[in-house]
Parts: structure tokens; C-alpha cells; sequence
């Protein structure tokens, strides 16, 4: 009788087993296709380079502030583009951690950038010549 008891508990612990195994690999299952949900940021591609520019154009007006004080203006311009743009600053962080994430979209984006911001230069030497 002893002999079919401890038969018994060994199947018993064998399903057991399988059961937790397999509801353990559903679990992890779910887990790695969760992480690979990709996430959109809320700023399209437009906008962010947008506000990119804005921010490059502020680190380069910021060059003729005095050195001690650029730490205080850069926060200071950064909130005040964001609030601009109607972005706080989580939103701004995660927007710009998913777009740096395509590393040659990313790329692309900063020559745009370093276009407008040629571009945006001579204009403002045609200005100052007139």
C-alpha cells in the first residue's frame, strides 16, 4: 500500500510540475513580446526637430552669455522652448531616447538640422549687412 502512495504522489508532483513550468513560460512569454511593443513617442518626427532647432539655436545665442552663468540660462531656455511647445520635459526625454534609438534616422535628422541652422546663419549675416 505504501508502494502505490508514493506512486501516486510522484505523478501527482510530476503534473505539478508541468503545470508551473508551462504557466511559468507563458508568463515569460508575455513578458518578451510586451518588451518588444515599440513605443511611439507623443512628438511626431516634425515637430521634434522643430524643437531640436530651437534648442540649438538657444546653445548658440547661450555662447554670448558669460561662462559662469550658461548652466542657469541653458535650464532656463530648454523649459522655456518646451513650454513653447507644449511638452514637458519626461515628455521631451522620452521623445528624444525613441528617435535616438534609429540611429540613422537619427543622423538624418541632425543634418537637417545643421541646415536650418547654416540657413538660418546666412539669413542673419544678409540681415546684419543691410
Amino acid at each position: 500500500m505504501i508502494g502505490i502512495t508514493k506512486v501516486h504522489c510522484r505523478r501527482l508532483w510530476q503534473s505539478s510540475i508541468r503545470t508551473k513550468s508551462s504557466i511559468f513560460l507563458l508568463i515569460l512569454g508575455g513578458l518578451v513580446l510586451n518588451s518588444c511593443n515599440e513605443e511611439t513617442p507623443s512628438v511626431d518626427e516634425e515637430h521634434f526637430e522643430k524643437i531640436l532647432l530651437d534648442i540649438q539655436l538657444a546653445e548658440a545665442l547661450l555662447q554670448s552669455y558669460p561662462v559662469d552663468s550658461h548652466d542657469i540660462y541653458r535650464g532656463l531656455f530648454i523649459e522655456d522652448i518646451l513650454r513653447q511647445h507644449q511638452l514637458t520635459r519626461e515628455e521631451f526625454n522620452v521623445a528624444y531616447h525613441l528617435y535616438a534609438e534609429d540611429h540613422k534616422a537619427f543622423q538624418r535628422m541632425q543634418e537637417r538640422l545643421k541646415k536650418k541652422v547654416y540657413d538660418a546663419e546666412k539669413i542673419e549675416d544678409l540681415n546684419l549687412a543691410y
